[in-house]
């Protein structure tokens, strides 16, 4: 993590202008080089402060600041390196939260993967009214098969009861360039439609 700059509210010169008329404040005077101690203190003090308070951020914590905020959301760790246990403690954070509409279902996976609303789709599946079926899901923000299978996972736990995920679409943009008489660049949209495994019971 990248130490942020701090301007404390204080420093030495307002200090020093707190002082009386009567008592002398210039620069190596006895009051001055007083003040100067408590102030440089003070500062060390609010830095550490703010520190422990960004380190309760789960976007800038890591390593063992990251692990305590994972298990008091009850989300361990498990080996897993800080980029994806941040995803891991979002996405479950969420999840909690979703309630099988599908509002919720587009909610948890557009901020589980930082993608807009507008792009994601959830619609029932023709001539089967208990499945779903998830479309246009922007495959640049996934960028693992661990993060792909934990999305997978978290959609097929969290809608209601009796209902199935039937199949969820990511959709790919490929651009590839042309060499004719001038250079020209297309982009083609892929839909890749992957087929959704269910639990088994019992």
């Amino acid at each position: 993590m990248t130490d942020k700059a701090y301007t404390p509210e204080y420093n030495l010169e307002d200090l020093l202008n707190e002082l009386p008329v009567s008592l002398a404040y210039e620069e190596g005077s006895n009051n001055a080089k007083l003040l100067s101690l408590y102030s440089d203190g003070m500062e060390d003090t609010l830095v550490t402060l703010q520190k422990m308070d960004e380190w309760h951020s789960i976007d800038i914590a890591e390593g063992e600041a990251l692990d305590m905020i994972g298990n008091d959301r009850g989300v361990p760790r498990n080996g897993y390196d800080d980029e994806f246990y941040r995803f891991l403690i979002k996405s479950k954070q969420l999840q909690r939260q979703t309630d099988g509409t599908y509002n919720s279902l587009i909610k948890l996976i557009a901020e589980s993967l930082g993608a807009k609303y507008s792009e994601i789709n959830v619609d029932p599946v023709d001539d089967e009214p208990n499945a779903i079926q998830v479309t246009n899901v922007p495959a640049t923000y996934i960028d693992s098969q661990r993060k792909e299978k934990l999305v997978l996972d978290q959609i097929r736990s969290s809608v209601a009861a009796g209902i199935r995920v039937a199949g969820i679409g990511f959709q790919k943009t490929v651009k590839s360039t042309l060499y004719y008489a001038m250079q020209f660049q297309t982009t083609q949209v892929i839909e890749s439609t992957m087929s959704v495994p269910q639990l088994k019971e019992g």
